[in-house]
């Protein structure tokens, strides 16, 4: 089905607009590498965990062994910052893909000479790509569970495992909201890309940037998720925003970037 088709489909739900964008992106996602996607990042995350289990565990264990360090806490240190990384790619591949769908086929005319929302359109879309990054924080946690059985390092910590797959979620929804706002601007998918790549690679392991750039509080959030460690950050003092910081902050950032992208997206003149 056609982008026009399934929005069509959409806007002859009566009463149910919102439902019907829902199902109508649905529809426009199945058949890309979307849901791929949202499974190969926390495979590659995991996998990379056994690499370093197979070629460094003796070293990585020591901690462990000696009582020093638990055992949720030997597998975040070497991959929480990769963690956050990952999610941050993420953002930007999610972001980039949902509207390529729209830019690629040049159907932005087509779908708003319907009587369909432009608001409701872009928030579907953030909610989408929102549902599939929790998605797949939610897998990394899992693959840090099967390395902790794996391992055998004590009893699965599901709580902080929890703790650390939410927070590090919600603390990438601004980020989330920034790219896709980039993306729905630009036709050619070029730059967002480039900045979703670069950004996180310089902006999360710069502790002087301020804790609430987009960049920055992700990494807020595993420090306080991980007690302050983080992979190729031990000495850094990464802490300072608590889960409550962290989640007034993405909250009131998102909202924010949400509503710039639905205003940018209404007003703007379609061709």
């Amino acid at each position: 089905m056609s982008s026009v088709d399934a929005t069509r489909v959409a806007a002859s739900t009566r009463g149910a607009t919102a439902r019907g964008l829902l199902v109508a992106d649905w529809r426009r996602m199945r058949g890309t590498w979307l849901f791929p996607l949202t499974v190969l990042g926390p495979v590659g995350v995991t996998l990379l965990g056994v690499i370093l289990f197979l070629l460094r565990g003796e070293y990585m264990l020591k901690p462990f062994l000696s009582g020093e360090k638990s055992g949720f806490m030997v597998v975040t240190e070497q991959l929480g910052m990769i963690h956050v990384f990952a999610i941050g790619l993420g953002a930007a591949l999610l972001a980039s893909m949902i509207v390529d769908l729209e830019h690629r086929s040049e159907t932005w005319k087509a779908m708003f000479s319907l009587p369909v929302s432009r608001a409701g359109t872009y928030v579907v879309k953030f909610v989408w790509c929102a549902v599939l990054l929790a998605a797949s924080s939610a897998l990394m946690t899992l693959g840090y569970s099967s390395l902790v059985v794996w391992q055998r390092l004590g009893a699965v910590p599901w709580a902080d495992l929890a703790t650390l797959g939410a927070l590090v979620w919600i603390a990438s929804l601004p980020l989330l909201a920034l790219q896709l706002f980039i993306s729905t601007a630009l036709h050619n998918q070029a730059l967002p890309l480039t900045v979703g790549i670069l950004a996180p690679i310089f902006g999360m392991s710069m502790s002087d940037l301020a804790p609430w750039t987009p960049w920055t509080l992700m990494t807020q959030a595993l420090a306080y998720a991980t007690g302050g460690l983080a992979a190729g950050a031990q000495t850094e003092s990464l802490t300072g925003f608590g889960p409550a910081q962290v989640c007034t902050v993405a909250v009131g950032t998102t909202i924010v970037l949400v509503l710039c992208g639905t205003l940018a997206l209404a007003r703007r003149e379609i061709r």
